[in-house]
């Protein structure tokens, strides 16, 4: 192998019996969507299902859960952003739960007598009931097989304020739900972020993401995290320049002196942003090398700190070069660089 993410199952079930202690009794619903952010959501599920007491899984697309079922999961799958008329024939074969977030949809879904759960926007502006179509949907809703609540929280991370005043406004239509139903309804808002609230009252469970992969949400997020990814190439070429050398496209980098450098198999196709290029840093047998010149499609090269040789291995990113710092140097967030680890970078599965 060129280029592999290993993939440590033992640190996954860690996070996940860690983020347990903080729900206070509440079912966790792990978040396995873009195939588990890119850890490989069959294995990550079959895992899951297998050593712990996880209540349900969720993904985006009806394509998302047929993958899941078809690998024997027989938990829950619950379908949270694709309209349900988008997945008639997987939600009558295969047990998906849909998530319902318009009146159209809820419309079919009485039609098809099938348990869904429903979509409220407290505050996201994304998809989801709107407040003032709250009394009506409460209407519509009976005679219904509606089995959950769900809502999302779009800054938890940043707005404590907000976040509360989300929460309440979900909690008063919940229990007028509840009244409505004469049951108690699958109630979940929490995303990894908010879990520092340790909200209860109402929710039933937490939804977790990318805090049960190892990358915290927020820097005041009350559990330790294991990096469950990580990610490596070989050096496929070692090579020294001489002074005044460019390196990569548009010679954004000139060798200052002589300059020992290294070819590493992994580039933006592969998920190191471009962003980082002449900013971020791979690791070489041991030691941080400065990334020099532009990040390529298969490649990037390293200013070597040491020794280095042909088919040495090259870390991308493992517990010193965090994901939460790849995304920092780029400007971005560790969901999209983890979502971005290319399916060229084989995954392999360490328990």
């Amino acid at each position: 192998m060129v280029r592999w993410a290993e993939v440590y199952l033992n640190r996954l079930k860690s996070n996940y019996e860690s983020l347990r202690k903080l729900l206070k009794g509440k079912k966790l619903i792990a978040v396995v969507k873009a195939n588990a952010y890119g850890h490989g959501s069959v294995e990550v599920s079959k895992f899951l299902e297998r050593e712990t007491d996880v209540d349900a899984f969720a993904v985006a697309t009806f394509d998302e859960g047929r993958e899941l079922r078809e690998s024997g999961i027989k938990r829950e799958i619950i379908v949270m952003s694709t309209p349900i008329e988008m997945g008639v024939d997987e939600i009558r074969e295969l047990r998906l739960t849909p998530v319902v977030f318009d009146f159209e949809s809820l419309k079919l879904a009485k039609e098809l007598s099938t348990p869904f759960q429903i979509k409220l926007d407290t505050g996201m502006g994304r998809l989801g009931f709107t407040p003032d179509e709250w009394n009506t949907l409460l209407e519509k809703l009976e005679g219904s097989k509606v089995c959950g609540v769900m809502s999302h929280f779009p800054c938890a991370d940043e707005d404590e304020a907000f976040t509360k005043k989300q929460f309440r406004d979900f909690t008063g239509f919940v229990r007028r739900a509840e009244k409505v139903f004469g049951k108690r309804l699958s109630v979940h808002m929490d995303n990894s972020a908010a879990l520092r609230f340790r909200f209860n009252s109402v929710l039933t469970h937490s939804r977790v993401g990318i805090a049960l992969y190892g990358s915290y949400p927020s820097g005041n997020f009350p559990v330790k995290l294991e990096q469950v990814m990580e990610v490596k190439s070989k050096v496929i070429q070692v090579k020294e320049l001489p002074e005044g050398f460019g390196i990569s496209y548009g010679r954004t980098y000139i060798t200052k002196r002589r300059e020992r450098v290294a070819v590493v198999a992994f580039g933006y196709a592969d998920g190191l942003p471009r962003a980082v290029s002449n900013r971020g840093h791979l690791i070489v047998n041991g030691r941080r090398c400065p990334i020099r010149g532009r990040v390529c499609m298969d490649m990037t090269v390293v200013s070597l700190n040491g020794n280095a040789s042909k088919g040495d291995v090259a870390v991308i990113s493992d517990r010193r070069i965090r994901f939460e710092k790849i995304a920092d140097v780029a400007g971005t967030i560790p969901y999209e660089v983890m979502c971005g680890i290319s399916p060229r970078v084989k995954r392999v599965f360490i328990e």
